[in-house]
């Protein structure tokens, strides 16, 4: 008896996880609030003396963004001295957020990241199907 409920019960498992990958792929993203949407980047004190190399400042020179879900970049510069990054001057204490609207890619220059710069990478929201649950499960390529 136990024996003809084992495929039953394997049946029903492999429906459920078959609905719960469609839900992922399918379901709407819920509009998120705009706190939610930043990504804050923090300059500590002594980040421009030190260049970065102990760890604690890690702004990296690729920044991957996506429209409507995390689609602001701030930056706070906490160290004593300004920072520059694109246009933007960020003198000590200071605060900027670059908000995005578009999809594309920008490259700034920036003080901390001599030579490099620092590449925005703006992604349209994902489109329903499996480029939306690649996204979810956060395979994607960079």
């Amino acid at each position: 008896m136990r024996l003809r409920r084992l495929p039953l019960l394997g049946g029903i498992l492999i429906l459920g996880g078959l609905a719960a990958v469609g839900w992922l792929a399918l379901a709407p993203i819920a509009p998120r609030p705009l706190a939610e949407r930043e990504l804050l980047y923090v300059i500590p004190k002594g980040a421009e003396a030190r260049g970065g190399s102990d760890g604690q400042f890690a702004l990296p020179s690729t920044v991957r963004l996506t429209l409507g879900v995390r689609d602001v970049l701030v930056l706070r510069n906490d160290d004593t001295l300004p920072m520059q990054v694109g246009p933007v001057r960020l003198a000590p204490g200071q605060s900027y957020r670059l908000p995005f609207h578009q999809p594309g890619a920008l490259q700034l220059a920036c003080s901390f990241h001599q030579g490099i710069g620092l590449v925005l990478f703006v992604d349209p929201p994902p489109r329903p199907g499996w480029e939306r649950l690649r996204w979810r499960l956060g395979w994607r390529e960079l």
